[in-house]
C-alpha cells in the first residue's frame, strides 16, 4: 500500500512535531522550510509548558493536557533536553485552582505566609520545560530517524505543492501572513538569558499584565527571564529600560535572580491570532494549517499536531 506523502511548511516546534506526528503515522513526510530550527522563533523560547493569557476553553485544554503527556514522557529521555520542573505561579485575584492545572502534576497551594502581600495566591506544579535548541535538535533527529525528509525551500504559495503530495501543512507562523490571513498579527518579545545559579530553582511566573509576562526559568544549562509583549512593535532595538525592567519583575517573583549574572538579551516575534489556526484550508481541501499559538507553541505543540493528523483522515483511513 503506497504511503501518504505529506508536505510540511516550517520547522519550527508547530512544524516539527506535526512532522513526526504524521510520520509515525505511516506517511511519508517531507519539511520544507526557508530557515532551520535554530533560526525560528523557535528556539528563542523559554519552552516551558504554560497556558499565558488563556480563557478558558475546552479545546485548549485538550491540545495541553495532550501536550503536556507527551513531554512528560519524553522527559525521560535525557537527550531530549525536556526536564519537569517545579513552577510556581502567582495570582493577583484568588480566582481558586488555574482552570487547566488538571492537567499538571503535585498541584498544590502554597500558604499565605509564603506568597508576597501584593499578590492574593499562588499554586505550585510540575510542569514540563525543554532546552529550545536542545528539543528542536531532538525533534528534528527523531525526524529524520522515522525516515523523514529536509529541504531548505522558501514556499510562496501552499496551494501550489498539492500536485506533489497528499496533504500540505503549512506551519509558517507569521510567515502565513503572505498567504492571506488577516488575522495575523506580531507581539514582540525580549527575554535575558542568565548563567545558572544555585540562587533559583525551578520556574516562576505572573502573568497578570498582558503587556509585560513576568517569568523566570530555570533549564540545564541557563536560566530565562522574561519578558515582554509588544504587540504590532516591529523594532529590533532592545531598550535597555526594558532589560532593567524585566530584571526587577523577575527579582520580585524570586530573589535569587538578583545574584544571577545576565549573559544575552535576545528578541523575538509571537505569531498571534485571536485563536490558532489549525483547520483545512476553506479554498484548498487538502491544504492544512497549524499556526498563530503566540507564546503557547510549546504548550499546545502535541496536541495541534494530533489535531492535524486528525483533520487529515488519515489515522483513520479515511
Amino acid at each position: 500500500m503506497r504511503r501518504p506523502r505529506i508536505i510540511v511548511l516550517g520547522a519550527g516546534v508547530s512544524g516539527l512535531t506535526t512532522a513526526v506526528t504524521m510520520s509515525m503515522a505511516g506517511c511519508d513526510v517531507v519539511i520544507y522550510a526557508a530557515e532551520g530550527p535554530a533560526q525560528t522563533t523557535s528556539a528563542l523560547a523559554a519552552a516551558i509548558w504554560h497556558p499565558f493569557y488563556q480563557a478558558p476553553d475546552l479545546v485548549y485544554l485538550e491540545r495541553a493536557r495532550h501536550t503536556y503527556t507527551t513531554m512528560r514522557r519524553l522527559s525521560a529521555d535525557a537527550a531530549s533536553g525536556v526536564r519537569m520542573r517545579s513552577l510556581t505561579e502567582y495570582f493577583r485575584r484568588d480566582a481558586g485552582v488555574p482552570w487547566w492545572a488538571e492537567c499538571a502534576n503535585g498541584l498544590e497551594r502554597l500558604a499565605p505566609a509564603n506568597v508576597p502581600s501584593r499578590f492574593a495566591s499562588a499554586y505550585r506544579m510540575d510542569v514540563p520545560v525543554a532546552d529550545a535548541g536542545t528539543y528542536l535538535r531532538y525533534l528534528m533527529t527523531l525526524f529524520l530517524d522515522l525516515g523523514g525528509q529536509y529541504v531548505r525551500r522558501r514556499v510562496g504559495d501552499p496551494a501550489s505543492l498539492l500536485d506533489d503530495a497528499d496533504r500540505v501543512v503549512n506551519c509558517c507562523g507569521y510567515g502565513s501572513r503572505p498567504f492571506g490571513d488577516s488575522e495575523l498579527s506580531l507581539s514582540r518579545a525580549v527575554v535575558l538569558r542568565a548563567t545558572c545559579d544555585d540562587a533559583v530553582r525551578g520556574c516562576f511566573i505572573d502573568d497578570s499584565d498582558p503587556a509585560s509576562p513576568t517569568y523566570v526559568v530555570e533549564r540545564d544549562d541557563d536560566i530565562v527571564l522574561g519578558g515582554t509583549a509588544d504587540l504590532d512593535l516591529t523594532s529590533t532595538v532592545i531598550d535597555e529600560r526594558q532589560v532593567e525592567d524585566i530584571i526587577r519583575r523577575c527579582t520580585g517573583l524570586c530573589e535569587g535572580v538578583a545574584a544571577l549574572r545576565v549573559v544575552e538579551a535576545r528578541l523575538g516575534f509571537r505569531p498571534m491570532r485571536h485563536v490558532p489556526r489549525v483547520a483545512c484550508d476553506a479554498g484548498h481541501p487538502r491544504l492544512l494549517h497549524n499556526y498563530g499559538h503566540g507564546g503557547g507553541g510549546f504548550t499546545l505543540s502535541w496536541g495541534c499536531a494530533n489535531d492535524v493528523l486528525r483533520l487529515t483522515g488519515i489515522a483513520s483511513g479515511k
